[in-house]
């Protein structure tokens, strides 16, 4: 008899713990495809941003700024958070009224949306991953530098003396 309910509590316990792996595993994957779509749409802006900045720059004449848009139109992930960072500085130094266009200034807010939403992604991921269970089934092991893995840190404020997109 008490061998009988020492099994059934090591099937609980094991059922148990096998549940809980199960659902770290889990969580990790929906991380992964979180940060991995953020990424995406944060791609997405910053190319509509590039390509509204690139109609400005053609607009206004404006060689630097067509410059920087055509370097973030063609780059690729290595790199991306220099020349995003290069593009925010030309439409910054353009004329005052330049970030009030609506596609341009919309792009931006975009941009700065799809930011937070893909850093908070990958917070949520990191933190996943510094779990101690987590370092120990080496979910994630290997994929850390993929794409929308990593924060993409850029001053992405739209105008002069504004903070962000919604001062706008």
């Amino acid at each position: 008899m008490t061998l009988a309910i020492i099994l059934a509590v090591a099937a609980v316990v094991v059922s148990a713990v096998g549940g809980y792996l199960n659902w770290i595993a889990g969580r990790h994957e929906r991380l992964s495809a979180r940060a991995d779509s953020a990424w995406a749409a944060l791609d997405a802006q910053l190319l509509r941003r590039a390509v509204a900045a690139h109609a400005r720059g053609t607009a206004c004449r404006d060689e630097a700024l067509i410059a920087a848009a055509q370097s973030a139109l063609v780059g690729g992930r290595d790199g991306r958070e220099e020349v995003e960072n290069a593009l925010g500085r030309a439409l910054r130094r353009g004329e005052p009224g330049d970030l009030e266009t609506g596609a341009l200034h919309d792009a931006a807010g975009r941009v700065h949306l799809a930011r937070q939403f893909h850093n908070d992604a990958v917070r949520d991921l990191v933190a996943l991953r510094r779990r101690r269970v987590a370092r120990l089934l080496r979910l994630g092991h290997g994929d850390h530098t993929g794409p929308g893995r990593t924060f993409f840190e850029i001053d992405d404020t739209v105008g002069r003396g504004s903070s962000s997109p919604a001062a706008g």
